[in-house]
């Protein structure tokens, strides 16, 4: 015997890797056709205001730019590296906040809780307040998993164990 489970407004989904990527489109179009509630996971950090060389600047070179005028700045000397790192931040945390927008615009209701879903004492020690205000977790997704792009034989153990702990342990 089958049995189905219906969404309904009050369903409450717990979404590892849910705020950026293949999964994050997948949930906002769960969010269009069923709007309920999201609890994304992810390892991002989700900067509450950016910098003020941030704002109203969307063009990928500007920014850089403006990274790079940001850290000469504070003394520190700007390297591709670490204009790249800065920028992916803020890229980052610019496409959660999309993804957030876009649950809350389908009529859904989402929060963010930036965590290692592999870290299960930090996961269970997050998600307890928002469980508490958002409702009893009726259903999961778990899309978390991290890159370690090459060919099999080149990959390290490091690199496999970084892939598989997200997808099996997370």
């Amino acid at each position: 015997m089958i049995t189905t489970t219906q969404i309904r407004p009050a369903s409450v989904f717990l979404v590892s890797g849910g705020a950026k990527g293949i999964t994050a489109k997948c949930v906002i179009k769960l969010a269009q056709q069923h709007p309920c509630k999201f609890i994304l996971l992810g390892r991002s950090e989700l900067l509450e205001t950016e910098p003020d060389f941030a704002h109203n600047c969307f063009d990928e070179a500007t920014l850089k730019k403006r990274i790079m005028e940001y850290l000469l700045s504070t003394g520190e000397k700007p390297t591709p590296m670490s204009v790249q790192k800065v920028y992916n931040q803020l890229a980052s945390s610019r496409e959660i906040k999309e993804t957030l927008a876009a649950i809350h615009q389908a009529g859904g209701e989402a929060e963010y809780i930036s965590v290692d879903v592999t870290d299960t004492s930090a996961l269970n020690q997050k998600i307890t307040a928002t469980v508490e205000r958002m409702g009893e977790i009726t259903g999961i997704i778990h899309g978390a998993g991290n890159l370690a792009d090459k060919l099999i034989e080149k990959k390290t153990e490091q690199d496999f164990e970084k892939v598989y702990t997200a997808k099996v342990q997370g």
